[in-house]
């Protein structure tokens, strides 16, 4: 089975999404727990497979790009448009997307999946972390690249340690 490329339309890296790594790690009960979501239709295999969660099934940034003929808003000439400007405030992972994009377009979703992936695990045991994970869940080393949650950005849960 191939794997879908883990750079979401957007610049997210679906390798570091708490549902994602949940899904692929066999806990999606705990990321359902933990964002207070029912666990039908949570389970994503990235966003360019044809398994994505419920919530980004109609994602206006997945379906914007194809529209137009690109594979990614990195390809868009507008990019960052307005609406990816707006989509950076929302959540503290967001932040970096219009970054993600230019690198993208500069490196090629190969070599920026890459990079991600090696960002997105941790520095001690190697096991794959999410973006929100501030001390890695298998060996409780610190993750240096976890965000830190807002508590008006926070759900029903913590997700710093559910991808365990």
């Amino acid at each position: 089975m191939t794997r879908a490329r883990l750079d979401a339309y957007c610049g997210l890296y679906c390798g570091a999404c708490l549902i994602y790594r949940c899904t692929q790690d066999g806990h999606l009960a705990t990321a359902a727990a933990t964002l207070g979501r029912p666990e039908e239709g949570l389970a994503c295999d990235g966003c360019r497979s044809s398994r994505v969660t419920l919530a980004c099934r109609d994602c206006w940034y997945r379906d914007c790009p194809a529209k137009r003929g690109f594979t990614s808003c990195a390809e868009c000439p507008e990019m960052p448009c307005d609406s990816l400007k707006s989509l950076q405030t929302r959540m503290p992972h967001l932040v970096e997307i219009v970054d993600n994009l230019r690198a993208l377009r500069a490196d090629g979703s190969a070599l920026w999946c890459a990079g991600q992936a090696k960002r997105w695990t941790c520095p001690s045991c190697g096991k794959q972390t999410c973006w929100y994970e501030t001390t890695c869940a298998a060996c409780g080393a610190a993750v240096p690249s976890g965000y830190v949650m807002s508590a008006q950005n926070r759900g029903a849960g913590s997700p710093q340690q559910v991808c365990s």
